[in-house]
């Protein structure tokens, strides 16, 4: 055997170790070296050795001769007596809120934090929680996930084929056409975007990374095939190229032109990693950003209607064009 395979489960039985010892500690049990060596099978020179770890990291022990008994320096020292300040609690608290907004298992483990704060914190964070969980604090503009319970098989099933490192096959009927497609995939990711939950994957079909929409999914099955994600991915990384989650063809240059009425709105913001803004002198913007795949910033450019211009590229600018014309011809009938 390798003597750093050996080395590790050795460390984490000490780790193990170590922590019981504390909550030994914690609950007021009798602590002599003799009845810890016997608990946890192993010699009294080793207790003697945990002890100056514990004592090195921090936790003030002491040795009672008289009693022959470990115990804690301060006799009110709990484990639990845990603190919290305003900023850790109200990060709590947003969290579930966002939790709830995400879906049951995000909003369940928040849920099961905050319970664990009620239970392991002192009598003054107690109160803090209290006070703060009586009024809201927070509230979240995201669009929800509704009906998790639709998508609940997906997600448990995509979270343990990650865990696994293990692909899964799927019957996907994309939003386009409606076509089911058989694929085996390999999920290096979930994100969630207005409101939905996605998994990134390398689809074997495809021989490419894709998005697959959880409720596209219509059955999945977790396989035995083992797969490794590369090195050098990155999911932050990987959305940085796109506007928002769509991702296509070579980089292209985008560049509008907003109108003074509007150049504050888009100046105040980072809308793009690439983003660059030139002023103009009459009080509109030029605004240039670096994607692959422009469907996504032409849909946003129609939130910015009539103060948002397509400069370039012309075919994006032509397509805008005739979107835009057809929209006319809608408005422009007569209502029945």
């Amino acid at each position: 055997m390798n003597p750093k395979s050996k080395r590790f489960p050795d460390r984490m039985r000490k780790i193990h170790r170590l922590i019981s010892i504390l909550r030994v500690l914690d609950n007021r049990q009798r602590c002599t070296p003799e009845i810890l060596a016997e608990k946890f099978g192993t010699t009294t020179r080793n207790i003697f050795r945990d002890m100056n770890e514990l004592y090195s990291s921090g936790f003030a022990i002491i040795f009672d001769k008289q009693s022959d008994t470990y115990a804690f320096t301060d006799p009110d020292f709990t484990l639990r007596d845990l603190d919290l300040n305003n900023d850790e609690l109200l990060a709590l608290l947003l969290g579930k809120k966002l939790g709830h907004t995400l879906g049951k298992p995000i909003e369940n483990a928040f849920n099961s934090l905050l319970k664990k704060a009620h239970k392991d914190t002192g009598e003054k964070t107690k109160g803090k929680i209290k006070r703060l969980e009586d009024r809201q604090w927070f509230w979240v503009d995201l669009d929800p996930m509704d009906d998790f319970e639709k998508i609940e098989k997906q997600y448990n099933a995509i979270v343990e084929a990650m865990d696994k490192n293990h692909e899964i096959e799927i019957g996907y009927q994309g939003m386009h056409g409606r076509k089911e497609t058989r694929r085996q995939i390999a999920p290096y990711g979930l994100f969630f975007h207005s409101g939905m939950w996605y998994v990134l994957a390398y689809c074997n079909l495809r021989s490419e990374i894709r998005e697959f929409a959880l409720d596209c999914i219509k059955d999945i099955k977790i396989t035995n095939s083992y797969y490794t994600i590369p090195h050098d991915f990155n999911m932050d990384d990987y959305f940085k190229s796109g506007w928002h989650i769509m991702r296509y063809g070579e980089p292209v240059e985008v560049v509008l032109k907003f109108s003074k009425d509007i150049a504050q709105w888009i100046k105040r913001l980072k809308w793009h990693p690439t983003q660059k803004i030139n002023e103009q002198k009459d009080g509109s913007i030029i605004f240039k950003v670096r994607l692959e795949g422009t469907k996504e910033i032409k849909w946003w450019t129609y939130h910015w209607a009539p103060n948002c211009e397509i400069i370039s590229p012309p075919e994006l600018r032509k397509e805008a064009a005739e979107e835009i014309r057809k929209l006319g011809r809608v408005y422009g009938k007569k209502k029945k």
